[in-house]
């Protein structure tokens, strides 16, 4: 698979993008401390005033600023680690505890897990951003900027949420997938033999299982960005949200939080100079396709695996033909045919 992946150039050309948007956004933390530039006015080499934020992009600010001066480019340069911190950990958070819960209940019987589908299918017919609303609505909406809890306090209730929001149908699905590979001959096998199931865990399913695992954290990664994205439309930033005479401004501006900010001061009357809410809607957009982008390249990888690890079935039937004309059942059998021709010749003369 690593071989397809690196032959791959659509799919090294968006992982080298990814990757270097993370490496220049963990590089602005370490070098910067996060800093983002602020243009108050423009002035010309003369030294006239010709333009107030939000400053349209131009060879200075190559994406323009916001209406408090902020540079956008930095900004979307400092975000990028947050949101994709935030979706790789929510991923992450809900395969482990799927795990967790489904490996123990795919190896029990059919029954329970008749059970426990019931149980939890009500939770997958309800949409996850309105609960994630209802449940965080209140907890990270601030009307006084000096009365926020602090960051670690905040973005660990949210995770947490995201988290349990998500698992029933993680779950599921994995308890499906395992309880699938367990009907598989090799499983049968080393259950007869006496496998423990930590054994057959450890040596036989979970080999099975890392190509499932890789294509349901891209989905999960995708799933939370959306989930995100929808709070801030609704004016649940991640990490809290402050009200202000002015309206509601996030305390961490990640692409989710900037994107409903920004949404927020859009008009149309003013849209020539609120491209600040066409940046992070762009940014989002090429967010979205380059990780569904890389899940559908994986797919293909993992796919050309498969087809090489199986033996054709022609060649397979060959071979039986082969073997049932043999006419000693320990005669070697070439491609050519040049050792049962040699045979035959032995054969012949020792007739004769």
């Amino acid at each position: 698979m690593r071989r397809a992946l690196l032959r791959d150039p659509i799919f090294m050309i968006g992982f080298a993008i990814f990757v270097s948007l993370l490496l220049l956004s963990i590089g602005n933390t370490v070098f910067r401390d996060g800093q983002v530039d602020q243009f108050l006015n423009r002035y010309s080499d003369e030294g006239r005033l010709i333009g107030i934020p939000p400053l349209e992009p131009s060879k200075d600010q190559w994406l323009g600023t916001d209406r408090a001066g902020n540079d956008l480019f930095q900004m979307m340069i400092e975000g990028f680690k947050w949101t994709v911190g935030i979706c790789a950990t929510v991923a992450l958070g809900r395969m482990a505890l799927g795990l967790v819960v489904g490996i123990p209940l795919a190896f029990r019987g059919a029954r329970l897990n008749r059970i426990f589908k019931m149980l939890l299918d009500g939770f997958l017919i309800l949409p996850i951003s309105l609960l994630a609303m209802m449940m965080l609505f209140s907890s990270l909406l601030f009307a006084d900027s000096t009365m926020v809890p602090p960051l670690v306090d905040r973005v660990t209730l949210q995770l947490t949420v995201f988290v349990l929001l998500g698992l029933p149908a993680v779950t599921l699905y994995l308890i499906t997938e395992i309880r699938q590979l367990l009907q598989q001959e090799f499983m049968i096998v080393a259950e007869t033999l006496g496998g423990s199931v930590w054994h057959r865990v450890r040596r036989h399913l979970w080999p099975h299982l890392v190509p499932t695992m890789v294509i349901v954290f891209m989905q999960q990664f995708v799933q939370t960005l959306m989930l995100l994205i929808h709070l801030s439309l609704f004016g649940v930033f991640f990490g809290g949200t402050i009200y202000l005479f002015e309206g509601v401004m996030p305390t961490l501006f990640e692409w989710s939080s900037m994107f409903g900010y920004y949404f927020k001061q859009f008009t149309a009357t003013t849209w020539m100079t609120s491209h600040m809410f066409l940046v992070p809607a762009i940014g989002l957009s090429m967010l979205v396709f380059l990780s569904n982008l890389l899940t559908s390249r994986l797919e293909r990888a993992f796919r050309l695996r498969r087809q090489e690890a199986v033996i054709p079935e022609e060649m397979m039937s060959q071979a039986e033909a082969a073997t049932a004309s043999l006419a000693e059942p320990f005669t070697f059998v070439h491609a050519d045919g040049s050792f049962q021709k040699m045979n035959q010749k032995k054969a012949d003369g020792i007739t004769h």
